[in-house]
């Protein structure tokens, strides 16, 4: 009797976590996500702001934020580093109260409403192991790719 391959995406289903949720590939498809985070989005941030886009193919996810913000207004490396809104944009940290289990850096004392940015590696770290903590997949790589008009997280997972 010839064995059959099991892949484990499909076994396991494909969870990714994003806008404070674990979003489940494998039962909700493209267009219910995308509204779901929509629906977020123009709650905490404003109708018409940001427009969300998810791609997956195979075990790639894409997430793009597409909205203006120019990184340089605040002498900050788009290839190194996330501005804070970003980064709470895409996570809700904090919205609704939704708490990251092993949230990203913070100012070390209270400043709300002054921009400050993260390495992308810690943001990326905090991102995986709260993901993983909520339900989400395991993430096997994560990467960031930031331009003025659109922020995109890509994930892989195992």
């Amino acid at each position: 009797m010839k064995k059959k391959s099991v892949n484990t995406t499909q076994r396991l289903g494909k969870k990714i976590f994003i806008a404070g949720k674990v979003y489940d590939l494998q039962v909700m498809d493209k267009d219910e996500v995308e509204a779901s985070v929509q629906e977020y989005l123009d709650s905490a941030i404003g109708k018409d702001k940001v427009r969300f886009e998810l791609c997956t193919i195979g075990n790639m996810t894409a997430m793009s934020f597409h909205r203006g913000f120019d990184y340089n207004t605040y002498d900050a490396d788009p290839v190194k580093d996330i501005m804070d809104a970003d980064a709470f944009m895409m996570t809700a940290h904090e919205y609704g109260g939704f708490e990251m289990p092993r949230p990203f850096p913070t100012l070390p004392v209270p400043g709300f409403g002054y921009p400050y940015r993260i390495k992308q590696t810690d943001f990326l770290d905090a991102y995986q192991k709260s993901a993983y903590a909520i339900g989400a997949s395991k993430i096997k790589d994560a990467w960031l790719e930031i331009s003025p008009r659109c922020i995109a997280l890509r994930i892989q997972v195992q």
